[in-house]
């Protein structure tokens, strides 16, 4: 999970306190959809997933960027302004200003962990669902079971394919914050490595000692986190780098949880095939370096013996010249 700080500053523009005085004479109207914030799309996408369109739902965070990094913006805080709950993982500190600079009422509910396994997942299905039904009265139990059933059979799918193409066997490096994703589908860890700006020349060197060592096969990175190190690592190790994203909705086809789950477990076991492609490749140079090694030697014994057969028709030749001589 990403839980890279960074310190982020709020500033208040005269744009911002002109929203600010907006969004405090601004009232939700009579049946207005309760709007929910949630600081990135883990929680978003399992508030929206649960409660389709009986609320409304705003996610502050790109996807595709570590939520400690998030430069808050002036609109930010009309809308912490109007959310009736906030969910947020715990990381994010810009959020605690943002909340009181915009005089937002709304409840803040903390919901944190990981969630790149199916355990994790069901976790945040079921506390986004409970803060769901306790704080805003939302009937989401049917949506809640439906999903979770899904969320059983689609991991029971994914292992049983996993274990039919003995993942246990393959070695992998990975970042840190996907290596709980990687060992529940049942690779070999031997080793991690933490955000690209906390990892030095040193450790570089070390994961690459490592790598070599232990015949490492894969080296996962993460999206979010920045993946150069992983195709650094992965070249200096002749291993197979797999980008694997820790975040729904970074994509078209990860919309939610489950999705990411079976979006990740695609990428990683597909990297089996280029795998087996590279492995064949090799063994099919090795096998040409040999074929023509042998074809080398072959040629030096046909040299040597042509040499040893002109030597001895020579002798031949001259021992007969001597005996017909008078």
């Amino acid at each position: 999970m990403v839980l890279l700080r960074r310190k982020a500053s709020l500033t208040i523009p005269l744009i911002m306190l002109c929203l600010l005085s907006l969004s405090a004479a601004v009232q939700p109207a009579v049946g207005e959809k309760p709007l929910v914030v949630a600081t990135t799309s883990v929680l978003g996408s399992v508030a929206e997933d649960l409660a389709g369109d009986q609320v409304e739902v705003i996610i502050l965070v790109n996807p595709t960027i570590c939520p400690a990094h998030y430069d808050v913006k002036p609109s930010d805080v009309y809308v912490i302004s109007r959310a009736r709950i906030i969910f947020y993982h715990g990381v994010e500190g810009w959020l605690n200003q943002l909340y009181e600079t915009s005089g937002s009422s709304a409840e803040l509910i903390k919901i944190s962990g990981g969630w790149s396994t199916p355990d994790g997942a069901r976790h945040y299905y079921e506390e986004v669902a409970s803060a769901l039904s306790s704080r805003l009265g939302l009937s989401v139990s049917t949506k809640l079971e439906q999903r979770l059933k899904e969320l059983e059979e689609v991991a029971q799918q994914i292992l049983e394919e996993a274990e039919s193409r003995h993942v246990s066997s393959i070695n992998v490096i990975a970042m840190e914050w996907q290596k709980d994703f990687v060992e529940w589908l049942g690779f070999k860890i031997v080793g991690t490595f933490g955000p690209p700006e906390k990892v030095s020349s040193a450790d570089i060197e070390k994961l690459v000692k490592m790598g070599k060592e232990n015949n490492v096969d894969v080296i996962v990175s993460n999206l979010q986190s920045g993946t150069e190190l992983g195709e650094t690592l992965a070249r200096e190790v002749g291993a197979i780098h797999v980008i694997l994203s820790n975040f729904p909705r970074g994509g078209p086809e990860a919309k939610t949880l489950v999705d990411l789950i079976k979006k990740n477990s695609e990428d990683l076991l597909s990297s089996l095939d280029m795998l087996a492609l590279k492995k064949d490749l090799s063994r099919a140079k090795s096998e040409v370096e040999y074929y023509r090694a042998l074809s080398y030697c072959l040629a030096i014994i046909i040299l040597v013996e042509s040499i040893i057969l002109a030597y001895l028709l020579a002798v031949r030749k001259w021992k007969k010249g001597r005996i017909v001589m008078p």
